[in-house]
């Protein structure tokens, strides 16, 4: 094993629109520093949507942990509501609506954690760029991804409660 399981990058920032494009470049940052440039698009795309939901929907400052490890990088997206995220149907000619779709076709899985003080979501990117062509392969093929939760074949996450206070 690498020393990738202590590689971990945390941020938190009040819930303004101009901390969307923060959060993508403490993403893009990181990722350059650990050596993973091959995830930096679709890192920074699920950031983006993560964060921007957050501060949609949510309350409260907005968390955002990276953690990158041998088999992939996990984002962790906190916030203090209790509204849960829910994939939608976009129309054709729809401006926004996309987010949790793209976020379900990047990640090899992804899931809520509802705690007393909000919510955190959480997907994992695999860190090998054909694992991750391979879940897409077979999320398209209508079979879930072996490696995933099942989160990521549905249209809702799973969701798990918790009776922890903090993130």
């Amino acid at each position: 094993m690498n020393d990738r399981r202590a590689w971990a990058a945390v941020a938190s920032f009040p819930p303004h629109p101009r901390n969307v494009r923060h959060a993508r470049r403490i993403t893009r940052t990181a990722l350059a520093a650990w050596g993973a440039t091959d995830l930096v698009d679709s890192a920074e795309m699920i950031v983006s949507e993560l964060v921007t939901n957050a501060m949609r929907y949510g309350s409260g400052p907005v968390d955002l942990t990276l953690a990158l490890t041998d088999s992939g990088l996990r984002v962790s997206v906190t916030d203090e509501g209790t509204t849960l995220p829910s994939a939608r149907e976009a129309g054709e000619d729809a401006l926004g609506g996309r987010g949790l779709q793209i976020v379900r076709l990047l990640a090899e899985s992804w899931d809520v954690v509802v705690r007393l003080t909000g919510k955190t979501v959480t997907c994992v990117l695999a860190l090998d760029a054909k694992s991750l062509e391979d879940a897409a392969t077979e999320h398209t093929a209508g079979q879930p991804a072996a490696a995933s939760t099942g989160a990521s074949a549905g249209v809702t996450p799973a969701i798990t409660l918790s009776s922890e206070a903090g993130a």
